[in-house]
């Protein structure tokens, strides 16, 4: 334990207080498999990048929707092989572990490729489209024996690990309400993936994810939901918010996105004997400050190495290399679930998304 003010722990892989926390385990430690990238954009540049700075992975191929882009990527990362396609990608059989890094609506496509390819699979959020393509491509992995887990990354990120340690210890009592927001303005253009119906766009999906899995991550999947959003010119969410109600447990968490304003970005979880607080971005390696009752408050601040994404793509690593098909901390019937989750905000807000 490093003290670096008072009520301030320097941590990360150290011990912290009176304990390890041995639920962090190194990046660096994973075991090594081979990657292959569905998707040369910009969510695949930053995860890429992060998993060649913080973990011993290996890229080994790319497939884009362009021979050309996927050269330029693989020359920028030193891929040994680029594909102009998805199908081309899949069948390389040196490829162990796909991670498909495309636009919302081609997820559930690509994914199956995958899979039916005999490929474990690590897929961006939002997993799909609706529920019904999330338990179609869940089925499928099963059926094969395969790993497949949405990239939620907050969920295996340091302070979220505590986070969840922290409350099943009773730390804050009994937990009784949660509150997050993830907006940030993006100018209205009706092409572009977060506008456009075509490619799955909408706050929803690009970032309500977050907040609705903390919030799921912590009280569980709702009883009862109650929501109303503000749709853009194209039809698709600008901005939403919806409470989720667990009325048997006398809780409630609230939740925000936008594309149309930027927010706060901050969480907060409030229980019986005090709270945590979640500093902005609350989906990014951060902080925890927590406030017990009777006590001085706590801050507690992670160091990575990377951006975060280290730790979701280590647990891939892991538990492929143990011959497992999901994670405990994100499990596929869980996304699912999430999925018609958002499935009944959506319906309840009057969206509707090609494929639904």
């Amino acid at each position: 334990m490093v003290a670096t003010s008072p009520g301030v722990v320097q941590s990360g892989a150290q011990a912290r207080g009176e304990r390890t926390m041995a639920t962090i385990q190194d990046p660096m430690a994973a075991p090594v498999l081979r990657w292959g990238v569905i998707g040369a954009g910009g969510i695949a540049d930053t995860v890429i990048t992060n998993l060649q700075a913080a973990t011993r992975q290996e890229l080994v191929a790319v497939g884009a929707r362009s021979a050309e882009r996927a050269q330029a990527f693989a020359d920028k990362f030193g891929a040994a092989r680029a594909y102009g396609s998805y199908e081309e990608l899949v069948a390389d059989d040196q490829v162990q572990v796909v991670y498909v890094a495309t636009t919302h609506n081609t997820h559930y496509p690509a994914a199956k490729l995958a899979l039916e390819a005999g490929k474990h699979v690590l897929m961006e959020k939002a997993f799909t489209v609706n529920q019904r393509e999330a338990a179609e491509l869940a089925e499928l992995a099963a059926a094969r024996g395969l790993f497949l887990m949405e990239a939620m990354w907050t969920r295996f990120l340091p302070h979220m690990v505590e986070l969840r340690e922290r409350v099943a210890a009773g730390v804050i009592g009994d937990p009784l309400y949660f509150s997050a927001d993830f907006g940030f303005r993006n100018e209205f253009d009706p092409d572009t993936r977060f506008y456009s119906p075509e490619l799955g766009g909408g706050a929803l999906l690009d970032r309500g994810i977050y907040p609705i899995s903390a919030a799921v991550s912590l009280f569980g999947l709702p009883e009862a939901v109650v929501s109303a959003a503000t749709l853009a010119p194209s039809g698709v969410d600008a901005q939403f918010c919806a409470i989720l109600d667990y009325p048997s447990k006398g809780a409630q968490a609230v939740v925000e996105s936008a594309l149309n304003v930027t927010t706060p970005q901050a969480a907060l979880l409030a229980g019986s004997a005090g709270m945590v607080k979640l500093p902005a971005p609350f989906w990014a390696p951060t902080a925890l400050e927590i406030a017990v009752e009777g006590k001085e408050p706590e801050v507690w601040r992670y160091q990575t190495v990377g951006r975060g994404y280290e730790y979701q793509i280590a647990e891939v690593a892991r538990r492929v290399a143990a011959g497992e098909t999901e994670s405990p901390v994100m499990p596929v019937a869980e996304t699912v679930a999430i999925m018609g989750l958002m499935d009944t905000i959506r319906a309840q807000c009057g969206i509707t998304l090609p494929g639904d």
